[in-house]
């Protein structure tokens, strides 16, 4: 439950609308929903979250080696295979 805070001293020509604590209820339990998930921008900048992955020589030569072939920095294909998979993992 919501916690209600009780109203400053307002000057007369304040308006204020009071609400009921059933309102109050309703208006706090739609806060925590939402419709419809937001739509993602592919291409929106990459600032959302950072993570660390630690690789062992034999995964980090591996990943030097693959992104060599295809012209992409280490990162890209990381991130390129991550894409690939989740997209190849998708339910048709």
């Amino acid at each position: 439950m919501p916690k209600r805070r009780a109203l400053a001293s307002l000057s007369p020509a304040t308006t204020t609308t009071h609400l009921t604590d059933a309102q109050v209820e309703a208006f706090a339990a739609g806060a925590d929903q939402q419709d419809t998930p937001p739509k993602l921008d592919p291409e929106a900048n990459r600032d959302f979250k950072g993570i660390r992955v630690g690789f062992n020589e034999y995964e980090y030569r591996i990943l030097e080696e693959a992104s060599r072939r295809t012209g992409r920095s280490k990162l890209n294909y990381i991130r390129h295979a991550v894409l690939t998979l989740a997209k190849q993992l998708e339910p048709d």
